[in-house]
């Protein structure tokens, strides 16, 4: 999956002599948090709500006057953007895409050409959305927790091999290691016309050979390698 068939093309722009006021009005009006700064079609920063509430904020820490009303008025996005933008480009993957942005705290990443033309943005919202249509979050069907799936250099096709003798359909599978623990686990999301019969025989099976195992009703389906954090990280711009 591609960045450039996902990000947003229709993005609301503004360019860097643009008054302050104005910039914040536009995403107000758009319900958004921040706007890429374009002059004659480059990318020359963004401007996000942060930084305009801190533009406008400092003055009235002090006393207000006439003055310092009409510098206020004056400014200009130019004065607050950021500049140093962490940009993607249309052939990025939505996978390294969303690595970028969760390394870095980002919650969206321009899409710009090779000489920085502006063609689209993307939200780090919008990459788990579309990561979590294409692996398929809310189907339903049952969750085989596997313990140390792969210890003692077993391979983890052997699990696989169990599940599939049985004809069922596998949604997705996905790798954790827990914090702390160091050994990896396999949750397998089976189909939803699976068997009650068919899960126990392959609950049966796993145990016999050895694997600590449970089965669980499951509404999300996963398929992707993480690495559980037990820390927040906040996403900003």
């Amino acid at each position: 999956m591609r960045i450039g068939e996902y990000m947003t093309s229709n993005v609301i722009t503004v360019r860097s002599d643009t008054y302050i006021q104005k910039a914040q009005k536009l995403m107000q009006d758009h319900k958004i948090r921040r706007l890429p700064v374009v002059d004659e079609g480059k990318l020359v920063g963004i401007v996000t709500q942060d930084r305009i509430r801190e533009a406008t904020a400092a003055p009235l820490a002090f006393p207000i006057t006439w003055e310092g009303r009409y510098l206020l008025s004056r400014t200009r996005v130019r004065d607050v953007m950021a500049t140093n933008v962490l940009t993607v480009n249309p052939k990025t993957t939505v996978e390294d895409a969303i690595t970028i942005g969760q390394a870095r705290g980002i919650g969206a990443l321009p899409v710009v050409t090779q000489d920085k033309s502006l063609l689209g943005m993307v939200t780090t919202t919008d990459l788990y959305n579309t990561m979590g249509n294409a692996i398929g979050f809310g189907q339903g069907g049952i969750s085989i927790h596997v313990y140390e799936c792969s210890k003692a250099g077993r391979p983890f096709g052997e699990v696989l091999d169990i599940i599939n003798r049985r004809g069922i359909k596998i949604w997705s599978i996905i790798h954790v290691t827990p914090p702390g623990i160091g050994k990896e686990d396999c949750i397998i999301h089976l189909d939803a016309n699976s068997s009650a019969n068919a899960t126990s025989e392959i609950l049966g099976e796993l145990k016999v050979k050895g694997y600590d195992v449970e089965a669980r009703p499951s509404i999300t389906a996963h398929y992707h390698n993480i690495i559980i954090r037990s820390e927040g990280e906040e996403n900003h711009v």
